[in-house]
């Protein structure tokens, strides 16, 4: 499989589901990978070692951005310390996907500095303003640090673009920190990935619109720093 796809940032869980702790994918073969755990403690070493880990076979949910979230099975086989203090390596082997929930579909563009509002429709139909990250016409990430959401929550998206306003219902995969450059140097932030449901045709071809209309605006962009 073409692990190298999928995004660095790996849960580990319970074959009952039950989150063990998150990791770092930093190695990859036909049919395994290994995977970092940073800052672990000598507790959570002895709990890898004794408990979850280690001798034990797992769930591992890697992200993928057009697939969307991939369930694998897989054993643990190794385990051995990493380069940097409190890290821990553990490879995992014999992986075998179980299921993919949902993908977000098409080419996704990043939103320069772009607000948008939602509906948290698991939190009393909050209406707030967050920060749009990107999106395709299968879903968007999104920004909003005033509160801790959670996987599987659906809020609505209140679309905007120069041709439509529509509501639609996005799903959120995945969560996960980002860094990006600031002028007084770096920032992590956290953020939303989702996938649109129940979207109609004519919202699907506003919102392909819109990613198109996106593209052709960073392509400017470049072109005008390659100017100067």
């Amino acid at each position: 499989m073409a692990i190298n796809e999928y995004n660095k940032q790996v849960k580990v869980y319970t074959l009952d589901r039950k989150l063990i702790k998150n990791a770092v994918l930093i190695k990859q073969g036909d049919d395994n990978v290994t995977l970092a755990f940073h800052k672990t403690s000598r507790d959570e070493i002895k709990q890898l070692l004794e408990n979850d880990v280690v001798q034990n076979e797992v769930i591992l949910l890697m992200t993928h951005n057009i697939k969307g979230m991939c369930y694998f099975h897989a054993e643990s086989t190794n385990i051995y310390s990493g380069s940097a203090p409190k890290e821990v390596n553990v490879v995992f082997s014999s992986l075998q996907k179980l299921e993919t929930i949902q993908r977000r579909q098409d080419v996704k563009v990043k939103a320069h500095d772009m607000k948008i509002n939602l509906t948290l429709s698991f939190r009393d139909m909050k209406e707030v303003t967050a920060e749009l990250i990107d999106i395709s016409a299968g879903g968007i990430m999104f920004s909003y640090p005033s509160e801790m959401l959670m996987e599987k929550e659906i809020v609505i998206y209140h679309f905007k673009s120069p041709k439509a306003n529509f509501d639609v219902k996005a799903r959120i995969l995945r969560i996960q920190d980002l860094k990006r450059q600031t002028k007084d140097g770096e920032e992590e932030i956290r953020c939303y990935g989702c996938c649109f449901e129940d979207i109609k045709p004519n919202e699907e071809y506003s919102i392909r619109e819109f990613v198109l209309y996106l593209q052709r605006e960073e392509i400017l962009r470049e072109r005008e720093r390659q100017d100067y």
